[in-house]
């Protein structure tokens, strides 16, 4: 069963068949940039999280040197970015927060059944939020449209109902950039728009494999 992660085919789900070839090697290629400029935000959240009474600045220091260590030449702005977007998370979104249950950054990444494809990924971290419901979060600190942040969490919410066996409505997609918390509401259509270009990835998918 071919594999793929969910930001991938969320580029997918939007884009002209005729472009895919194309734009799956571009998506490819710049994944693991994209998927590693956050990521020492993401690690500090989870580590102020697991620790009542963590020193912000302390944990802030920590979240800065890892991105400057990661980010080469771009190291300044990606401590920057990080470090902004790990504050806003403290100062907004935690005290939201009534009860950290754990990191999923290091969650098995062996993926769920879609339509014929394996789909890979996670949310960040599982919490109870002020009414004492379970969510599942989703740190969004990048620049993305908004019809690609919706395919994306509609990719998340196929994820969660089916490994974590809960709904789309306890999906809390945090937006680091505004302080806001993104509205997501799984739709039909869109959840047939991904349905349907999971099966064209797998058709895709399975002739490249058979050449």
């Amino acid at each position: 069963m071919p594999s793929i992660h969910i930001y991938p085919l969320s580029r997918l789900v939007l884009a002209p068949a005729a472009k895919w070839e194309q734009l799956i090697k571009m998506i490819e290629d710049g994944k693991e940039k994209a998927f590693a400029y956050y990521l020492p935000m993401r690690e500090g959240v989870a580590l102020f999280c697991s620790r009542p009474g963590a020193d912000v600045e302390a944990v802030a220091a920590e979240v800065v040197a890892r991105a400057r260590q990661m980010g080469g030449k771009r190291g300044q702005n990606m401590a920057k970015d990080n470090d902004a977007a790990f504050r806003q998370f403290v100062s907004i979104f935690y005290p939201q927060i009534s009860k950290f249950e754990r990191s999923l950054l290091r969650e098995g990444q062996d993926g769920v059944d879609l339509e014929g494809i394996n789909l890979a990924g996670t949310p960040h971290l599982e919490v109870r939020d002020a009414n004492e419901k379970t969510r599942y979060v989703f740190l969004h600190a990048a620049k993305w449209p908004e019809s690609e942040l919706r395919v994306y969490l509609q990719l998340l919410a196929f994820i969660i109902e089916k490994k974590y066996a809960a709904s789309a409505e306890q999906l809390w997609c945090m937006d680091l950039r505004t302080g806001k918390t993104v509205k997501f509401k799984s739709g039909l259509r869109l959840e047939r728009q991904c349905r349907i270009a999971a099966k064209h990835y797998a058709r895709f998918a399975n002739a490249i494999a058979s050449e």
